[in-house]
C-alpha cells in the first residue's frame, strides 16, 4: 500500500477534479450534425445503392421510400424541419407521374436542407451530417435526371 503526504493526496485530488470536470465538458458538448443526422445520410446511400436498378415511377417510389427511412433515422435533435422535408418530399415522390415533378420533389427538399445548412454554418454548428443528407439528395435527383 503506497501512502500519499498531505500535499500529494491534494494533487491527486485535484488531478481527479480536472479530469472529472473535462469529462463533463466533453458529455455536456453540444453535438454537430453528424450525430443528427450522419446516420439518415448513412440509412440514404445504402438505399439509394438498392434504387439504382430501377427506372420511371419504380425509381420515383424506392426514393421515396429511401428518403422515409432516412427521416425515421434523423435524431430527435434534429430540426424538425429537416424530417418535414424529407416526408414531404417522399410524398410527392410517390405522387410524382413524370421526371419533372420527381425532380422537383428532390429540389424543394435540397432546399430545406441548404437552409439548415447555412443557419447552423451561421451559429457556428457543424453541418457535415445535414451536408451528407444534401449529397444523397443531390445523388437521387442525378439517378432521376438519368433514368427518370
Amino acid at each position: 500500500m503506497t501512502t500519499l503526504t498531505p500535499g500529494a493526496r491534494r494533487g491527486r485530488q485535484r488531478s481527479d477534479l480536472r479530469m472529472l470536470a473535462l469529462a463533463l465538458l466533453i458529455a455536456a458538448a453540444p453535438l454537430g450534425s453528424m450525430a443528427h443526422a450522419g446516420s439518415a445520410a448513412e440509412v440514404g446511400q445504402a438505399g439509394l445503392n438498392s434504387c439504382r436498378a430501377n427506372a420511371g415511377k419504380p425509381l420515383y417510389d424506392c426514393v421515396a421510400n429511401v428518403l422515409d427511412r432516412m427521416s425515421s433515422s434523423l435524431d430527435q435533435r434534429a430540426p424538425a424541419e429537416a424530417r418535414s422535408a424529407l416526408q414531404s418530399a417522399a410524398s410527392q415522390l410517390r405522387a410524382a407521374t413524370n421526371k419533372a415533378q420527381a425532380l422537383s420533389a428532390i429540389a424543394q427538399c435540397r432546399s430545406v436542407f441548404s437552409g439548415i445548412i447555412q443557419r447552423w454554418k451561421a451559429e457556428g454548428k457543424t453541418t457535415t451530417g445535414f451536408s451528407a443528407i444534401a449529397g444523397v439528395l443531390a445523388r437521387a435527383a442525378q439517378m432521376i435526371q438519368a433514368k427518370g
